[in-house]
């Protein structure tokens, strides 16, 4: 079995956490609060903006000259097609980009983005990999599993939401990245891959963490 398969399976019980949070079953059956989607959207402006940066930092950790242009890529085209979904709902929210990018950052958003600048600035490849794959990963997985046979009419509010990650080139990069994590772990020994799970894990519980954050509407206290 592939490290990836490995701690894929590991990891199931948090992937299955997240189809199961109130927000994510908002999300797919269309019953989400729009003002709970609001605050979600600025958070996720916010941490989005910080991720291509985290994936331009894991690019540079890469040593064939392909895979380092085609990671830069990555991160261009992840950002326009979040930039892209962004700006239809910033229409129908009333957001402006201006307002998104001065809002602070919720108490999660801070730690994830922090926990993901740690392993892709000061990290080995296989840790920078660990840390940005459960985003990709665990969306796409939502994207599949909450259309995937199934018919969403057009006047489901997250419709467009929905159908973005449910792209067949998002799960081809997150199988690329998947196939770039079990290349940069070979030879580790036991305690090093170890290592690397736990941030796979971290970043998974993060991701659920984000819906918490949303669902909640999470602010600094006191």
């Amino acid at each position: 079995m592939k490290f990836s398969e490995m701690i894929c399976k590991e990891v199931d019980p948090i992937l299955k956490a997240q189809y199961n949070h109130p927000f994510v079953k908002g999300l797919a059956d269309g019953t989400l609060d729009i003002d709970l989607f609001r605050f979600y959207m600025i958070q996720d402006t916010l941490y989005i903006v910080e991720y291509a940066r985290t994936i331009a930092l894991a690019a540079t950790l890469i040593t064939d000259v392909e895979e380092v242009i085609n990671m830069l890529e990555t991160a261009k085209e992840t950002f326009k097609i979040e930039t892209m979904l962004k700006t239809e709902y910033f229409d129908k929210l009333n957001i402006t980009m201006k307002e998104a990018m001065q809002a602070d950052l919720t108490p999660t958003t801070k730690a994830y983005v922090d926990h993901l600048m740690r392993y892709t600035r000061h990290g080995n490849l296989a840790e920078a990999m660990a840390a940005i794959l459960p985003c990709g990963w665990i969306y796409v997985e939502i994207g599949r599993v909450f259309t995937e046979g199934k018919k969403i009419e057009d006047n489901h509010p997250y419709k467009s939401w929905l159908k973005t990650y449910a792209v067949p080139e998002l799960r081809d990069m997150v199988n690329w990245w998947f196939d770039i994590l079990d290349r940069a772990v070979e030879g580790m020994p036991a305690h090093m891959t170890d290592h690397v799970k736990d941030i796979f894990m971290k970043s998974c519980r993060f991701e659920w963490m984000f819906w918490e954050m949303a669902w909640k509407k999470e602010n600094w206290q006191p």
